[in-house]
C-alpha cells in the first residue's frame, strides 16, 4: 500500500485584487497540478474571501478554503489569526505548511499548545521576496523594518527555508548580519536550501499547444510591474528615445498597474493588454520577441524566465538574479543604460528575434521533483508505532472496536472519542491523532472530508 498522504496547508501571499493573476498563486497552482499526480499529498489552499477568484485549471483535488485576509500585502504578512488556524489545524491535522508568508513561519510551527516537538506541524518557508536595502529606502525599506524583523524570526522558527535563487538567499543574510548574532545566522544557514526555481511549463509539454504566429513587427513584451524598484521609467524613457530616433517596434504591456496605466496608453508604440487567465497571457507572450528591464531588486523574476522558455531575447542588467537565470557568457547582459540602448538598436536593426536558451533549469518539471523530495522528507513522521506505544491496553482495545465499525471517520469524531477515554491535547495532539489513523490504515480522503479505511491489495 502506498504511504498515507501528507496533509499540506498552503498559505499564499497576495498582491493583487484578482487572485488568479497573482504571481504567487500562479506558482502554487502550477506546482500543485504536478504534485497531485504523485498521489502523495492532500493540498489545502487558503485564499482571501475578500478578493475575486475565478475557477481555473487548478486541479479539483486541491481543496480551497476561504478566509478573510487584510487587503494590503504589508498588512497580510504581519497578520496571523490564531483562532482561524487553530480550527483549521483541529479539522485537518496538517503534516506540513507550505508557507509563502515567511514572516509567519514561527507562528505556524509553534502557536499550537503542543509540548512534544515531533508532533508539531512542520513548516516549509518558501522565500520568494525579501525586504532588502535595494528597495526604495523611503517607501519600501525603512517603513518595512518591522516586516524585515518578522522575516528573520519567521526564518528562525521554520523547519526549512527554501530560496529559489542564490541572490534571494544572499539578500536575507545581508540583512540578518545587521540584526542577528552569529549563532542565529548559522541557524538560518543550517535550515536553508538553495535551488534555482523553475516555474514555466515547457511549451512542448502540452501536445495541444500551438505556437501562435509571431508579430511581424519587432515586439517587446513588458510583463513586469510598473513599480519603483523595477525602474520602469528608465526602460520606457529608453523606448521613447528609440522611437524618436525612428526605430520601428512596439511594446506589449501586460502588467496593468492602475496608477500608471494612463501614462502608458499615451505612448504611440505601446499596446496595453489584460488577461484573466494565465494561459491566455502566455499565448500573447509567445508572439513577442524581446524582453528588457532595468530592475534593481529581484528574488527570481518569473517574467524573464517565461520569455526565455519561449526563445525570446532577454536584455538584462548584470545584477540581481539575472546572471543566475541566463547561460554563462550570455551576450545580452548590460552594465549601463548606454550599453542597453546599443544592444536594443542592434536587435531591432538586424531583426534578431530569438535566442535558444538552456530551458531545462527554468522549467517546472525539475522544480516539481525538487519540491516533491523536500516535502516527502520533511513530512516523514518522527515517531512511529504510535498505537503499540499506547500504555493502556483498554485504550487500544476500545480504539480497535470503534474503527472496526467505521469505514470512514472524521478527525473531529476520532478526537472526541479518544479524549472521552481520559486523554487530552498534550497526550494526543492533532498530528498524533492523524498519524495514529494512518498507522491503522486510514487515509484522509479529500472528497469525503474524512479518513477512509484503506485495504491492502
Amino acid at each position: 500500500m502506498q504511504s498515507p498522504k501528507l496533509n499540506v496547508l498552503i498559505y499564499p501571499m497576495f498582491s493583487v485584487d484578482v487572485l488568479n493573476a497573482d504571481s504567487n498563486y500562479i506558482i502554487i497552482k502550477q506546482l500543485c497540478n504536478e504534485l497531485v499526480k504523485t498521489k502523495k499529498y492532500n493540498f489545502f489552499l487558503l485564499i482571501d474571501s475578500n478578493r475575486k477568484y475565478i475557477k481555473d485549471d487548478l486541479n479539483s483535488l486541491v481543496k480551497i478554503i476561504k478566509i478573510p485576509l487584510p487587503r494590503s500585502k504589508k498588512h497580510q504578512v504581519i497578520h496571523f489569526n490564531s483562532n482561524i488556524f487553530r480550527e483549521l489545524y483541529k479539522k485537518y491535522a496538517f503534516d506540513l505548511v507550505w508557507n509563502n508568508v515567511v514572516e509567519q513561519g514561527h507562528h505556524f510551527r509553534y502557536f499550537q499548545d503542543t509540548i512534544v516537538s515531533s508532533f508539531r506541524t512542520k513548516v516549509f518557508n518558501y522565500h520568494h521576496y525579501v525586504i532588502h536595502r535595494s528597495l526604495e529606502r523611503l517607501t519600501n525599506y525603512l517603513p518595512c523594518m518591522h516586516i524585515l524583523y518578522d522575516q528573520l524570526v519567521g526564518s528562525l522558527g521554520a523547519d526549512i527555508n527554501y530560496f529559489h535563487s542564490k541572490h534571494c538567499y544572499n539578500m536575507l543574510l545581508e540583512e540578518a548580519n545587521d540584526v542577528l548574532n552569529d549563532q542565529k545566522i548559522s541557524l538560518i544557514k543550517d535550515k536553508s536550501i538553495l535551488s534555482l526555481g523553475g516555474y514555466v511549463q515547457d511549451p512542448g509539454y502540452n501536445q495541444d499547444f500551438k505556437q501562435p504566429t509571431k508579430y511581424e513587427k519587432f515586439t517587446f513584451i513588458y510583463n513586469h510591474r510598473l513599480d519603483g524598484y523595477k525602474n520602469w521609467k528608465d526602460t520606457f524613457n529608453l523606448f521613447d528615445e528609440l522611437y524618436s530616433e525612428g526605430y520601428d517596434f512596439q511594446v506589449i504591456l501586460t502588467a496593468g498597474d492602475k496608477d500608471n496605466i494612463n501614462v502608458m496608453n499615451k505612448k504611440p508604440y505601446v499596446l496595453v493588454k489584460s488577461f484573466t487567465k494565465h494561459n491566455e497571457y502566455l499565448k500573447e507572450l509567445s508572439k513577442c520577441h524581446c524582453n528588457t528591464l532595468n530592475s534593481i531588486h529581484e528574488t527570481y523574476c518569473i517574467s524573464v524566465a517565461e520569455s526565455m522558455v519561449y526563445d525570446q531575447v532577454v536584455v538584462l542588467p548584470n545584477r540581481c538574479t539575472f546572471p543566475e537565470l541566463v547561460d554563462k557568457g550570455y551576450p545580452y547582459i548590460f552594465e549601463t543604460i548606454e550599453e542597453q540602448k546599443k544592444i536594443l538598436k542592434k536587435l531591432i536593426s538586424k531583426n534578431i528575434k530569438e535566442y535558444k536558451h538552456d530551458k531545462e533549469k527554468l522549467c517546472l518539471t525539475n522544480h516539481t521533483k525538487n519540491i516533491d523530495n523536500y516535502f516527502t522528507e520533511l513530512g516523514k513522521p518522527e515517531k512511529t508505532d504510535i498505537f503499540n506505544n499506547i500504555k493502556k491496553q483498554t485504550t487500544k482495545d476500545k480504539i480497535k472496536i470503534l474503527l472496526s465499525k467505521k469505514e470512514n471517520i472524521s478527525l473531529t469524531d476520532f478526537r472526541r472519542f479518544v479524549y472521552s477515554l481520559g486523554y487530552a491535547s498534550q497526550s494526543f495532539p492533532n498530528l498524533k491523532l492523524k498519524q495514529l489513523l494512518n498507522e491503522l490504515d486510514y487515509d484522509y480522503n479529500i472528497n469525503l472530508d474524512k479518513f477512509q479505511k484503506i485495504y491492502n491489495e
